[in-house]
């Protein structure tokens, strides 16, 4: 555990539920609460622990993370899940070729797949599960309505387990965008559904002002999660690359003060991406951490 210096305490910035996804640290679930507590944070999302994803923990496992949660006082905002990352049948996707994402899996396996995300969430004390809107075509407008009704059918089945699904607009789906998530929650009008709203996969997807071009549309309601990370132009070209969070091109400090005027309750996740030269997770991750910090200190 690499920690040093004193950095601008989260805690200090109540006005947030501010928290990590734990592996963006460390496959090591206790030192990453324990990172997680030297930055005041009082919310961690799970993803991935000991190299395992958390829908796949076996019962001593998730004993052993509720153990850990409690002894380093610990709140669970989000339990991710691979929900609907994957092709919607009939059709096509670039982000399917190649080396596959070990999170996609094939369509007749979604039920099981939500079942045991619900599962996961009561366990660890959340009634927020992460999901997606399957893997992007090339013209996504002509899947919208298909998307819509797969993702009505989940929203009744957690409506009906008193689970919030939180859709994320991921650069690699059919959602990506501030714009496209807006125009997906218009279309499910449901009370159990709303956005993981990241504006670092909106760039990603070419919303190149997240702030204010992809946020002012959302319903700001339903608006229950955030992940944070920055990006900014690759200088070779091609797709945009991870920076620590206030080096890239996406506004959050302006984003940090339209959440405070709208009066964002939700919580919220730094999900470093980003890599030093060192290609070390941690200092990484502190980086992107002390950047947020500032951000919020500036808004």
């Amino acid at each position: 555990m690499m920690l040093s210096g004193v950095p601008v305490r989260a805690a200090e910035l109540s006005q947030f539920k501010l928290g990590v996804i734990t592996d963006e640290v460390t496959q090591d679930f206790e030192k990453a609460l324990v990172w997680a507590k030297y930055y005041g944070l009082g919310w961690v999302e799970l993803r991935f622990l000991w190299n395992k994803y958390v829908t796949d923990l076996k019962p001593d496992e998730v004993k052993r993370a509720q153990e850990l949660l409690a002894k380093h006082g610990m709140r669970v905002s989000v339990v991710d899940s691979p929900y609907l990352k994957t092709l919607l049948p009939g059709t096509t996707s670039k982000f399917n070729e190649g080396k596959k994402d070990p999170l996609q899996s094939d369509f007749d396996r979604q039920g099981e797949i939500l079942e045991k995300s619900i599962a996961r969430a009561t366990d660890f004390g959340t009634d927020k599960v992460r999901i997606f809107a399957f893997l992007r075509v090339a013209e996504p407008k002509t899947v919208f309505d298909r998307v819509a009704l797969e993702l009505s059918k989940a929203a009744a089945i957690a409506q009906r387990e008193e689970i919030r699904l939180v859709l994320e607009n991921e650069f690699s789906c059919n959602v990506a965008t501030g714009v496209e998530g807006a125009a997906m929650l218009k279309a499910v009008n449901a009370p159990s559904l709303g956005l993981n709203w990241d504006p670092g996969n909106a760039y990603a997807a070419g919303e190149l002002k997240p702030y204010p071009d992809g946020y002012e549309p959302l319903d700001k309601k339903r608006m229950w999660h955030m992940h944070l990370k920055d990006a900014a132009p690759n200088p070779k070209g091609g797709e945009a690359v991870w920076v620590p969070i206030g080096a890239g091109k996406i506004d959050y400090v302006e984003q940090f003060r339209a959440l405070l005027k709208n009066g964002y309750d939700g919580t919220m996740s730094l999900e470093t991406h980003y890599l030093n030269a060192a290609k070390d997770k941690e200092v990484s991750s502190g980086e992107s951490m002390d950047g947020l910090l500032k951000v919020i200190r500036n808004a």
